[in-house]
């Protein structure tokens, strides 16, 4: 039954700067940032993948590029549903500045109420990530009921299939949030480290967390800037 492996982007250009960058285009990963990657990456419990997708964003299409000298995978592509919130107006500004807005208490403490000015709600995007995810675990379930048939297979014998997906801090953030069934106002509770990654199997009735924010750091990196998100 699926697997689905959540990688963060390593650490950027704006995580160092306090840089809350959102779509803002330009935005890479620093020297640090692909070391860093390369060593979480050589912990990953699985290297074969039938999808590796991708937020379109630069930080991700690095991070994504960087990945595929570890892992091997079917597919690999662009998927628009993993983007990073569109934080509208708050696009390029520091963290410390941003922490002074009236809207900054919403988002810490009630972020399903919580939209961005000229943007996205943290509730929209939450929405379109987990939407997406429950897309594709039923596409790996049905390629995997067709390999059984093929092979004709009763009980569940074919491995899992596993995908990779890369993106974003709050992106990543909701998606475990909705496979644990957290409230999405709980979603600040956790952490995801720049380049990390988070495995969720589904293989039973329910998503089972099987591990989160992994680096090679182990909890020295959970303080990077931006680790858990906008915090």
């Amino acid at each position: 039954m699926p697997v689905i492996v959540l990688l963060r982007h390593g650490i950027s250009s704006a995580n160092t700067a306090g840089i809350l960058a959102g779509r803002a285009p330009g935005v890479s990963l620093t020297d640090e940032g692909v070391s860093a990657l390369e060593a979480n990456l050589a912990l990953l419990p699985h290297r074969r993948f039938s999808r590796l997708l991708h937020s379109p964003l630069t930080r991700c299409v690095e991070t994504a590029a960087i990945a595929q000298k570890t892992v091997e995978s079917d597919v690999v592509g662009v998927d628009q549903a993993f983007v990073e919130l569109d934080y509208g107006d708050w696009t390029g500004r520091e963290l410390k500045v941003l922490g002074r807005e009236p809207l900054w208490e919403t988002v810490l403490k009630t972020p399903s109420k919580a939209r961005f000015p000229g943007g996205e709600s943290i509730a929209e995007a939450a929405r379109r990530s987990a939407s997406r995810i429950a897309e594709i675990v039923a596409e790996l379930k049905a390629e995997e009921d067709r390999e059984r048939a093929e092979a004709g297979e009763t009980e569940t014998k074919a491995p899992p299939r596993w995908a990779m997906i890369v993106s974003h801090g709050d992106i990543i953030k909701a998606i475990v949030a909705d496979a644990l069934g957290m409230p999405l106002d709980d979603f600040q509770r956790l952490s995801v480290a720049p380049g990390s990654f988070t495995v969720i199997d589904h293989s039973g009735d329910r998503p089972v967390l099987a591990a989160m924010s992994v680096t090679a750091a182990g909890l020295a990196q959970s303080n990077t800037v931006g680790g858990g998100g906008m915090r």
